[in-house]
């Protein structure tokens, strides 16, 4: 599938919004990078999960702008945080509109790919969503969790520079996790952006992501690169977070 014509399109519009600043024009350049290897990871499972021509198509255009909102987003406000801003999906699909970044496409793959850049980012699908719309949705969430984890582990190692746009400015506490979200992931639910308050809170939240890959590829990723492993063995060793492994760990390895 040609994808070039959208590639080039997304980094020239992406260009338009970087600053002068050489840490807001890093920071850009770094969400301009996630949106590429989120496109390149969605080929992957596409490709490994045996989809249709239709859903790839929809899943990759999807996939390549589902963080568009997030250039205009930062120009505006200087946070990735949609807490302290907007919503990046919504204003995302406000950009592809206004610019037109999606009229090479028929009614329906634009409506499935603008659905799928506006759920992207929450934190459940809605269950009655039709297959045209929900299986893209399903493969840019999980590409984009798959890029995420590598971009934070990075940004969480040890000795690691503490960049707050990308930490959201969070505390670094290592013996502290906040117990609403080490129960959450008991209770196998996602863990809630709202309860994170230190870095070890982070790592949780991206463990809990275990429980909403929605492919055996995505899942297979995660287990060969050793993500969920990583992200516990930086976390303080008390009883709860030994369940926690377990819980997490026991998810990634579903069918």
């Amino acid at each position: 599938m040609d994808m070039e014509a959208p590639v080039l399109a997304l980094v020239g519009f992406a260009r338009e919004h970087f600053p002068a600043d050489a840490q807001d024009r890093a920071n850009m350049a770094l969400k301009l990078d996630h949106c590429l290897r989120v496109f390149q990871e969605a080929e992957t499972i596409t490709t490994r999960e045996g989809l249709s021509p239709n859903a790839t198509r929809r899943s990759l255009w999807a996939a390549l702008f589902h963080d568009v909102g997030r250039f205009p987003q930062y120009v505006a406000y200087k946070t990735f945080d949609d807490r302290k801003s907007t919503d990046h999906g919504r204003l995302g699909v406000r950009t592809l509109k206004r610019r037109s970044l999606l009229e090479s496409l028929d009614e329906q793959d634009r409506k499935a790919v603008l659905t799928a850049v506006i759920l992207h980012n929450k934190r459940f699908l809605p269950p009655d969503l039709p297959d045209q719309a929900a299986v893209p949705a399903r493969v840019v969430r999980d590409a984009d969790k798959l890029d995420i984890f590598q971009v934070m582990l990075e940004h969480l190692r040890p000795g690691a520079w503490n960049n707050p746009v990308v930490t959201l400015g969070l505390r670094d506490e290592p013996g502290v996790c906040t117990d609403a979200l080490v129960d959450q992931i008991l209770a196998r639910k996602l863990g809630d952006y709202a309860r994170m308050r230190t870095l070890n809170d982070f790592r949780l939240l991206l463990c809990s992501w275990a429980f909403d890959l929605n492919f055996p590829a995505s899942r297979q990723a995660v287990q060969e690169r050793g993500y969920l492993n990583e992200l516990l063995d930086e976390l303080p060793d008390l009883p709860k977070i030994r369940r926690v492994r377990e819980t997490v760990l026991f998810a990634l390895e579903r069918k």
